[in-house]
């Protein structure tokens, strides 16, 4: 039994087709009018698809798991309904795609394989196969077999395509040239292969041809992202930089899941120093084409231009791993290391840093004119920095040395001396039983530190005293010694 599909599903598969073709930079498959309700669509012109209850039961919990991020779970669906299905090759490419975006390329080339295996005729399973293996280094491998494919399967257009892409990859522009023209004889208004003749005479520089050629192909679908996405590049190399801004754009809007549309139409407002619209179109670039290594380098620019260190440190360091041979990430690593702040990074490391990525750039075969001046630049800087650091040390040391003394100076003031008794001074005598007491605490511990008094000699004999009157105890000189007592004045007689 067959089953026709609920209206929320029919733009799907224009919609996933779309991530397909997102590693590939293909056009995007735009659903046609469905004549009945229900019905899945796929590549313009194409019949609408009617699927199996399984194959359809499949390819929604497929559709619902990738919305939701369950790109494994999305995956096995897909591939379910591709088995129950031979007329899904939609979904056969779906799993494909996204087995690319977990990182298996060899399951994701096997899928593209089986689905052209049942039909030659869709085109984004050979062009998906052609850019997987392109960026594997391998553009000869989906040459030779394409060209296997088109000689069993002459009247497949999508085979031609699909090779003289390969072969343009390999910059075998004659070849590509007359593959694209065997396409065109066979259809003559496929848009595909009009597409990859214009970007023939593009890359032979003839541009203005290649002009002509899009500029034609987009009166029959102005809706083919690939198309705008190529016409940006000539208009980009005819100097108007304004109407290629535009074609990047409109690309990247017909497809929103197009990495070649996002990655050229971010550049080139990272180029127009709007970073922030820059690193948005990046990071679609690099969400749906984790793999491209280019993506990843602009994407560090626009954080660099955002002054976003730590996440520009790290897009180039994703875009060395996919690609160790690409210099120009260890040369913006460079000039993010000289011209950036690292928070936590002492600036003179930093710059020394800098300097050691320009080292590794020109040992991978960087070559750029204005190397010479960044590194007379930096050497001026790191010498700056170091003085700098020589002035901070000797003030410390000052301060330092300052703050000590300081301390000492302080310290000694509020150490109290003891005085010592003078030469020959004599001891203070005990006091009399009947003396009062000290007349201070300094006194009372002179007393109680001395020595005990010597015996004096008797004095001379005094007047009585009154009966109510006490002896005074004896006084001292400035010197301490012990001053003899004044007699009482003589009671006068008769009292």
């Amino acid at each position: 039994m067959r089953k026709r599909a609920s209206s929320a599903v029919r733009a799907f598969p224009a919609a996933l087709a779309a991530a397909a073709l997102a590693c590939a930079g293909a056009q995007r498959p735009e659903p046609a009018p469905a004549t009945e309700p229900g019905t899945i669509t796929g590549l313009p012109g194409e019949a609408p698809v009617e699927l199996s209850t399984n194959a359809l039961g499949s390819f929604e919990d497929g559709v619902r798991r990738e919305a939701a991020g369950d790109l494994a779970g999305a995956v096995a669906a897909f591939e379910r309904a591709f088995a129950a299905d031979a007329s899904a090759a939609f979904a056969g490419v779906n799993a494909g795609v996204l087995r690319e975006r977990l990182g298996d390329d060899a399951g994701a080339r096997a899928l593209y394989l089986r689905v052209l295996d049942r039909t030659p005729t869709f085109f984004p399973a050979a062009q998906n196969l052609v850019r997987l293996d392109a960026r594997r280094g391998r553009a000869a491998d989906a040459e030779a077999e394409l060209r296997a494919r088109s000689e069993r399967s002459p009247e497949a257009v999508a085979l031609r395509n699909g090779l003289a892409e390969a072969l343009l990859v390999q910059g075998r522009l004659d070849d590509a040239e007359d593959a694209a023209r065997r396409a065109l004889k066979i259809e003559e208004k496929n848009v595909p292969a009009m597409v990859n003749l214009a970007t023939v005479y593009a890359r032979k520089k003839r541009f203005e041809l290649a002009k002509m050629v899009l500029e034609n192909a987009k009166q029959l679908d102005d809706r083919d992202a690939t198309l705008w996405n190529r016409l940006g590049f000539v208009t980009l190399a005819l100097g108007d930089r304004l109407q290629a801004l535009e074609c990047f754009r409109t690309a990247a809007a017909l497809r929103p899941d197009y990495p070649e549309a996002h990655a050229n139409y971010g550049t080139l407002l990272a180029d127009a120093e709007d970073y922030a619209s820059a690193a948005v179109e990046l990071e679609l670039a690099v969400k749906y084409a984790p793999g491209n290594a280019r993506a990843w380098l602009n994407l560090g620019n626009a954080y660099r231009g955002l002054k976003e260190f730590a996440k520009a440190e790290d897009a180039y360091g994703r875009a060395l791993t996919i690609d160790p041979a690409l210099a120009d990430a260890r040369y913006n690593l460079a000039i993010l290391y000289l011209d950036g702040e690292k928070p936590g990074l002492p600036p003179l490391q930093r710059l020394e840093q800098g300097v050691a990525h320009l080292d590794a750039y020109e040992k991978a075969g960087g070559v750029d004119p204005r190397l010479a001046a960044y590194r007379r630049d930096a050497a001026r800087s790191i010498e700056r920095e170091k003085k700098r650091l020589e002035r901070e040390e000797k003030d410390r040391l000052r301060r330092e040395a300052e703050a000590r003394k300081k301390a000492d100076e302080e310290a000694k003031a509020l150490v109290v001396p003891a005085v010592a008794p003078a030469p020959g001074d004599a001891p203070a005598p005990a006091p009399a039983a009947d003396a009062p007491p000290a007349a201070n605490a300094t006194d009372a511990t002179n007393a109680t530190n001395a020595a005990p008094p010597a015996e004096a000699a008797p004095a001379a004999e005094p007047a009585p005293a009154p009966a109510a009157a006490k002896q005074a105890p004896p006084a001292r000189t400035k010197a301490g010694a012990k001053k003899k007592p004044t007699p009482a004045p003589a009671a006068k007689g008769g009292g």
